[in-house]
């Protein structure tokens, strides 16, 4: 059975959008939703124009009532709900904030056999954002943002399409958006900080990693010679502590949300996250550390990398909310099994 959502709103044209069309006058209005959902709502018979169904290219004229319910049926994810235990940061009628933990996966995909967070997401919520394509009402409901399988922390799902295009926006501009995570390198980074830019694209070699590319690698290419679908990434990294003047715990600042872009940008920069099976080799300690510490962390399963903090405008009330995740046991036992060669700078 398709869900509905009841998220009605009236507009009344003013003389100010005379001549406007009608899909150009909804997407100013809209929180975010791109001008195609737009399109696809009025498509759906979501929209009236003076009690009628109406059309994407008509123009307004003043006094025009135009009504919008933001959400049209969906066909309900195929997805079985499942009952799973959720650390909920926070909730209300709009979104949901969750800590993450390691091992789960956020939606289904390609090796994916166990439960994924979306299907504890469905059985705790009931409803949530189709979000914004089809693909993604089927398996992704609710999913604005995403971490890796093993990253752990913070992160916010939607439960509406409207707050779902909201957040989306603010993702992609960041100007009400910020995004930090807690990082153990593998190697001792020299400087406090440091803001690095490249091009990621998928590895032809491994269609499971992401390559880099500087900007100046890569503007020195040809349009023939340059990958194909690549994205331009920033992250900004700073230094917390050194251990043995071998390990680096920092905090990196996303400018950018590309897949695996923390683990790709600290591998370019000899610095690979500890525990990356994807990015780093099984780490060798030197001799400074002791047999049985150098034993324990060379068996770090995952990677040592987790969302501190996100902080975004809240789509419904126009509050900034931040949030701050713990980092999870396993990181804080490493950490104290490490206290005692770690330099704070």
């Amino acid at each position: 059975m398709a869900s509905e959502s009841q998220e009605l709103d009236s507009f009344v044209a003013e003389a100010a959008d005379v001549g406007e069309r009608l899909d150009v006058y909804l997407a100013k209005r809209a929180s975010g939703m791109s001008r195609a959902k737009i399109q696809q709502l009025i498509a759906a018979g979501a929209v009236s124009l003076n009690g009628k169904p109406t059309r994407a290219k008509e123009r307004l004229m003043a006094g025009d009532e135009v009504q919008v319910t933001w959400t049209i049926a969906v066909a309900p994810s195929p997805l079985q709900p499942v009952a799973m235990p959720l650390v909920i940061m926070y909730e209300d009628d709009d979104l949901i904030v969750l800590n993450k933990p390691a091992g789960i996966s956020v939606h289904p995909g390609a090796g994916d056999t166990g439960p994924t967070l979306v299907q504890g997401l469905l059985y705790h919520c009931g409803q949530l954002s189709a979000g914004s394509s089809p693909e993604g009402a089927m398996v992704r409901p609710g999913i604005v943002h995403r971490l890796d399988k093993d990253t752990t922390g913070v992160m916010v799902c939607a439960k509406t399409d409207r707050v779902h295009a909201a957040l989306a926006k603010q993702f992609q501009e960041k100007k009400t958006l910020r995004r930090e995570y807690t990082a153990l390198m593998d190697g001792a980074m020299q400087q406090n900080e440091l803001l690095y830019t490249s091009y990621l694209f998928r590895d032809p070699a491994n269609r499971l990693r992401f390559a880099s590319m500087t900007e100046a690698a890569y503007g020195a290419l040809s349009e023939r010679q340059r990958p194909s679908r690549v994205r331009l990434a920033k992250s900004l990294f700073t230094r917390e502590a050194l251990f043995g003047q071998r390990l680096t715990l920092g905090r990196i600042r996303l400018y950018t949300g590309r897949t695996h872009q923390i683990r790709v940008h600290a591998q370019a920069l000899g610095l690979p996250i500890v525990g990356d099976p994807l990015y780093h080799r099984p780490i060798q300690l030197p001799l400074i550390f002791p047999p049985e510490i150098r034993a324990q962390v060379s068996k770090i399963s995952r990677q040592m990398l987790h969302a501190s903090e996100l902080s975004f405008q809240h789509p419904v009330s126009g509050e900034q909310c931040s949030f701050t995740a713990p980092l999870p046991k396993d990181f804080c036992d490493l950490l104290q099994v490490l206290a005692p060669f770690r330099w704070d700078l």
